[in-house]
This record gives C-alpha cells, structure tokens and sequence, in this order.
C-alpha cells in the first residue's frame, strides 16, 4: 500500500496536500473538518500588517482632540490584533494534530521581525512569509528589491527558531537565482507562486474594480515548468506550490515535477473541503498504478535534471503556430 506522508519544513504530514491561507483557514470548524477530510497541514490566514493599519487610519479619521491619540490608535489595533491572531493560533493547536503553519505580510522591517517572534510565541509550527512589494519607481533597481527581501528574510530567520518559507510571486529576472539567494538567507521552503490583488476596469462605469480573487485551474502550468527547474537545480530547499492546483491530476504533475507539497484555496471555496480527500484517494490511485511506494519515490520522477531532453522545460517560444499545423 502506497503511503502519501511527506516531510515539510521539517515537519511531518501525513499527505502533501495543504489548506493554502485563506478565509476558510481562519474558521476553527472549517479546519477541524479539514483535518477529518486528511489534509496534511493547514496555513492560516495572512495577518496583515497593512489592513492593520487602514484600520488604525479609518479610526483616526473619526477626529479626536489629543496629540499623541494616533500613537495610541496604532499601537492598541496593532497589538489587538497581533494577540487574536495568537488566540487563533493556540485555539488551532490545542483542537489540530497536523501542523499549523502561521503567515504575515508587512512592509516595514521590524514589524516583519515583531510579527514573527509573537507567531512564534503562540506555538506555530512554521512560518511563511507572505512576501512582495510592487515597485512602481522607475529608479529602483531589481538588485535593489531583492536586497530588501533578503533582508526582510535573514533578520526573521536570525529571531525565530521555527521553520521560515517564503511564499514569493514569479515576477524576478531569475527565479532560480532569487530561491538559491533565500536558501543563503536561511529559509526551509519556498511557495510558488503568490497570487496578488489585481485590477481591472469597469467599461460602464469607467471606474478601477477589482478583479476575481480565484484563481483557474489552466494556472497550474505556470508554476509546473519553475517546480521542475527549481527541484533539480537549488538545493537544500522545499517547494511548496500553489495557484491552479484544482484536480488531483494538477497535484500529481507537481509533485512529479519535484514539489513536496501542493496548497488548494480556490477548489475548496469551488468544490467544498471534500476535495481534500478526493485528491488523496487519487493520488494514492496513481502511485499504486505506477508502483510508488511512497511520495519520495514519486517526488521529482519528471523534473528539469531527470528527463531526457531538459530544453522541454527551457522551451519559451512557440515553434509552431495555430493556422492549420498539426501538434
């Protein structure tokens, strides 16, 4: 019988499967029924340090008639809710046996550091940083963002002692070179690919709106081809993928490509928490069909380094065009 436990951060779970950071990760009863369908981990819901303070911004606009009273605001908001989110956190351990990993998202250094160490304090297992910054300034140079996430990376990992990945977006001149520099920084694992607020027009009524938050499941294939070049070709890290994993089929390919792990968001708000063991049960089907005693067997069978022609994953532009070619 095939086994589907997997190592994560250093963490033991029992399937590579993970609720990825959402709304239905901060609800204790959503969880509890997650780990019932067999989910290997849960990431709770990114706290973050910017709707902290809109928060703080929104109340300041009331109007108060004392000096030092936005001082006080943002420091009562932020630690308010730095300690629910702990309450959260001790409330998820004490009713969970699969690891809890915790997530934040700031932009200012030592609140990345604050957030991480008052994680740590409630019992997360692990961290992952939800990190990006859109940089709109035509004078700053990519050298210089990236010197800033490592950073941001190398003071968490140097204040906490649970595992650091870093859920990082797709948008760098190298991705493989970005990963190496955050294995230097002292990460665990890395999570691709963020998925971020994005903008769209409304055409009636000429006015910016946002656009759907879910994502689709054609998106997998935009983090297969980095899953495979990534596995082979940075050591000492664990990838995590997320965006377009919505079929046990699109976890499968992952994890072939040399993923330890795949988060679902989108297909559980879609197909509800029971696609959790569906795709265990079907990933099982498939090892036991190709005789794969266990995840690490399976795991990187079709990446960058172990296939016959690698230019297949290297391959950017289309040799053949649509007008009436054969595939």
């Amino acid at each position: 019988m095939s086994n589907l436990s997997v190592k994560y951060l250093g963490l033991d779970l029992s399937s590579p499967i993970i609720a990825s950071s959402c709304g239905l990760t901060a609800d204790l009863q959503k969880v509890i029924e997650m780990e019932q369908k067999g989910v290997g981990a849960i990431v709770v819901k990114s706290l973050f340090e910017e709707q902290i303070r809109n928060e703080v911004e929104f109340l300041s606009e009331a109007g108060h008639d004392y000096p030092d009273m936005d001082d006080y605001l943002h420091n009562y908001v932020r630690q308010y809710s730095i300690n629910n989110y702990k309450e959260a956190l001790r409330s998820f351990k004490q009713h969970l046996t699969i690891p809890v990993i915790a997530s934040i998202n700031c932009y200012t250094l030592g609140e990345w550091v604050h957030y991480a160490k008052e994680i740590e304090d409630a019992g997360a297992d692990a961290l992952e940083i939800n990190l990006y910054e859109l940089t709109t300034n035509p004078q700053t140079t990519s050298e210089q963002v990236e010197k800033g996430y490592c950073d941001v990376v190398r003071e968490i990992v140097k204040n906490v002692n649970i595992p650091v990945s870093v859920k990082i977006s797709s948008h760098f001149t190298s991705v493989v070179s970005f990963v190496d520099k955050m294995v230097a920084c002292g990460v665990k694992g890395v999570v691709i690919f963020n998925r971020f607020y994005t903008p769209d027009i409304d055409l009636d009524t000429l006015s910016i709106v946002p656009a759907s938050p879910m994502s689709s499941p054609e998106e997998y294939l935009q983090t297969l081809r980095w899953t495979a070049i990534i596995s082979s070709s940075v050591k000492n890290i664990d990838i995590s993928v997320t965006t377009g994993v919505h079929t046990p089929d699109s976890a499968i390919k992952q994890i072939l490509a040399g993923a330890e792990t795949v988060q679902l968001c989108t297909t559980l708000y879609k197909n509800g928490l029971g696609m959790i063991s569906t795709m265990n049960e079907e990933i099982l089907q498939f090892m036991d069909k190709n005789n794969f005693a266990s995840i690490s067997q399976m795991r990187g069978r079709l990446n960058y380094s172990t296939i016959k022609d690698p230019a297949k994953y290297e391959r950017v532009q289309f040799l053949k065009t649509f007008g009436g070619v054969k595939k």
